[in-house]
């Protein structure tokens, strides 16, 4: 299953790594403020289909950088980053998003979704050979 979808990645990996820089900069701009646990708008379902989505982008990552693990941190934890403060300008000042300008919220949201993508990067990674 996941053959097929490597050799489609391998054949067009421009269309494959927009679609994977789109998924990571909109999902965690649109996501962050559902998949915090204990913070106002918690969504069980987002925070899976976050996860799914985060897993569709590693897997595209594994065909396009092979064995390049610090690129894929560091460029999941620029585009968190960006599809972060997206929202928050997109939404500046509105009373819905107090509770998520927390510091530890602003620069850990970003770390883990990166340290998520990456530790799937690795996984699957290590299994595709």
């Amino acid at each position: 299953m996941f053959k097929q979808f490597y050799d489609h990645v391998e054949k067009s990996p421009k269309i494959y790594l927009t679609f994977a820089i789109f998924i990571i900069l909109f999902y965690s701009g649109l996501s962050f403020t559902f998949v915090i646990p204990g913070l106002k708008g918690f969504d069980l379902f987002m925070t899976l289909l976050t996860v799914v989505m985060y897993f569709v982008a590693a897997n595209i990552f594994v065909e396009l950088y092979k064995n390049r693990i610090a690129l894929v941190f560091i460029g999941t934890l620029l585009l968190s980053s960006l599809g972060m403060g997206w929202r928050l300008w997109l939404e500046w000042g509105e009373y819905s998003l107090v509770e998520h300008m927390n510091p530890v919220v602003l620069v850990g949201y970003p770390s883990i979704s990166a340290f998520l993508i990456t530790v799937m990067y690795s996984i699957c990674n290590r299994y595709k050979k």
